[in-house]
């Protein structure tokens, strides 16, 4: 099971996804009522690195994508946003989610 997840997310066109993020950031952004700069202060991002990637002059890296996706689909508008946009494709979701609750017992601590 966790391979076909694997497979699915190793088709996953992840500079598309980066690009559709790079692009649609400060609509989104303006629709959460902030900017790409605040996205990045909230993500802990590099905020003229985040200006750079939304200009085009940077390309964005995977992990900057994924701490921007978790901070906009933990938000009410950016949840919205991400869906309409297709930036949490099904693979990455199942893909996150793959043994997630496989923490073996919790501590008496």
């Amino acid at each position: 099971m966790a391979d076909t997840q694997t497979e699915n997310l190793n088709d996953l066109d992840k500079d598309m996804l980066m690009t559709i993020l790079a692009n649609k950031l400060p609509v989104i952004a303006g629709e959460m009522g902030t900017t790409p700069s605040g996205i990045a202060v909230r993500t802990g991002l590099d905020v003229e690195r985040v200006r750079n990637i939304v200009s085009g002059k940077r390309k964005m890296k995977w992990s900057e994508y994924m701490s921007i996706l978790f901070l906009l689909w933990y938000d009410e508008v950016g949840h919205e946003q991400v869906e309409n946009y297709g930036l949490f494709p099904e693979a990455l979701k199942k893909a996150m989610s793959v043994n997630r609750n496989a923490h073996g017992e919790e501590s008496a601590y």
